[in-house]
């Protein structure tokens, strides 16, 4: 039974606020404060690689989460109790620095409940992105994502701010400067930790009313490939030639991303000694532009298909690391530069990114598609980062003085990062989107808003 239009518009208005609560557990679950409280733990540069790592790593269970979907009548049921379970384990994390286990033990149990959850949430995820892709019309979709990652970054903006204040809140307490009878807080040293237990909690919580409004979304038709889904079905994807060209992308750009993906935090952290709140304004600066130009990049979507606003964007990013290798803990002015281009260039990429998986998969046999891009984007950044790690662990007591500045491990990823984005060009090529436009129709569009107000423009006009 296909929904109403009244039906529709309910769901893509609950769609925004359950998207909220799980964007607070989402923003208070990763990033700097995983790393930081990962390097809280004392784990080593190999153990970061693989924290990050596992996520990606957990992807590759999509094909077999997309049978499981395909043999469901309903996508409702999965998705909450998914939704639930791989959000709710972080309560364990809460009080992981309190079990009386050897440190290297507490380390295991930490990195096992991460690699648990982001496995559940990566079942989770076909069920949910077939959901969506079900629910939100075509011709809207790039408008409609865009407003609601805009939502959804106002709302994590603010919750990142909040968290890194409280961190660094209790990163300069003394142990007796606490009173609380639960706990013996004397033997610790840092007590960021329980800033870190705070926010773990309060996105449990937020996870939870995540869930109960994810129960009130409506459910469209499943347009199901066959009744009986089976292995051989995961190869479809696979034999559409032109989905093909968009899964090489995916691995080749999953690679150059994923070599460095779990260093720029630890960098921030561990080299450059920045307290939490700065990282979090960072962040900030990035997430307002973000929220300015996603209704942009959503139009151009929109207008001019998915491929053209990725490779404008691809031109800027593969610049961006070059930046890191020009920071020091006394001069991280290029670090707003990077918070600015890329809270610009990589909301527009994401966006775009995220939409033309769902433009270039068929109707039917969906879930199918939406796996094989994630397993192979899975394999090849896990690969990635597990390798990142390696080279990171082995590079540990790298140090190269030039021109006064410090090169460490972590620049060596940055470059090899940077190298590879150019090349990624070159794969972004060959995607087949049907009725893209040239991407110079979007350089013609800004030159339209913005170039013709610098001075001496009016003598070139809009082409």
């Amino acid at each position: 039974m296909e929904l109403s239009p009244e039906q529709v518009r309910k769901g893509l208005k609950i769609s925004v606020w359950e998207g909220a609560f799980a964007n607070v557990h989402l923003v208070l679950t990763s990033n700097v404060f995983l790393v930081g409280y990962a390097l809280f733990l004392g784990v080593n540069d190999f153990q970061l690689g693989l924290l990050a790592a596992f996520p990606f790593l957990a992807q590759m269970v999509q094909p077999l989460a997309a049978i499981l979907v395909q043999s469901l009548k309903k996508r409702k049921t999965f998705s909450l109790t998914g939704s639930v379970f791989f959000r709710g384990i972080w309560i364990f994390l809460v009080f992981l620095p309190f079990l009386s286990l050897s440190n290297n033990h507490r380390i295991f149990l930490f990195l096992f409940v991460v690699a648990l959850s982001a496995l559940v949430s990566n079942f989770t995820t076909v069920s949910w992105l077939s959901w969506m892709a079900d629910l939100v019309p075509q011709k809207i979709r790039g408008r409609y994502f865009g407003v609601r990652n805009n939502i959804l970054q106002i709302v994590g903006m603010g919750i990142y701010l909040g968290g890194a204040k409280l961190v660094d809140h209790f990163k300069g307490l003394k142990a007796d400067q606490l009173h609380f009878r639960l706990f013996d807080f004397s033997n610790l040293t840092d007590l960021s930790v329980l800033g870190f237990m705070l926010i773990f909690s309060l996105g449990v919580i937020s996870a939870f009313f995540s869930a109960f409004l994810l129960s009130y979304q409506p459910e469209p038709y499943f347009h199901r490939l066959s009744e009986k889904a089976g292995l051989k079905d995961i190869l479809i994807p696979f034999r559409d030639k032109d989905y093909r060209k968009l899964i090489q992308f995916f691995l080749f750009w999953s690679l150059a991303v994923g070599i460095s993906a779990p260093f720029w935090a630890a960098h921030m952290i561990k080299n450059l000694h920045l307290d939490y709140y700065l990282i979090s304004l960072f962040s900030l600066v990035a997430g307002t532009l973000s929220l300015i130009s996603q209704p942009f990049w959503g139009r151009m979507i929109d207008r001019y298909g998915c491929k053209p606003v990725l490779k404008f964007n691809l031109l800027f990013i593969m610049f961006i690391p070059y930046l890191w290798f020009f920071v020091t803990s006394r001069n991280y002015f290029l670090l707003w530069v990077d918070a600015l281009m890329g809270g610009i260039f990589w909301s527009g990429f994401n966006l775009a990114i995220f939409t033309i998986v769902l433009q270039i998969s068929p109707q039917k046999g969906k879930p199918y598609f939406l796996a094989a891009t994630s397993f192979v984007n899975g394999l090849f950044t896990f690969l990635a980062s597990f390798f990142g790690g390696l080279i990171a662990n082995h590079l540990s007591g790298f140090r190269w003085e030039i021109y006064g500045q410090t090169l460490v491990n972590f620049h060596v990823l940055f470059l090899l990062s940077a190298l590879a984005r150019l090349l990624g060009l070159f794969f972004l090529n060959k995607i087949v989107e049907p009725k893209s436009k040239p991407v110079t129709r979007i350089v013609s569009e800004l030159w339209y808003y913005f170039g013709k107000r610098l001075p001496g423009a009016e003598k070139f006009g809009r082409k």
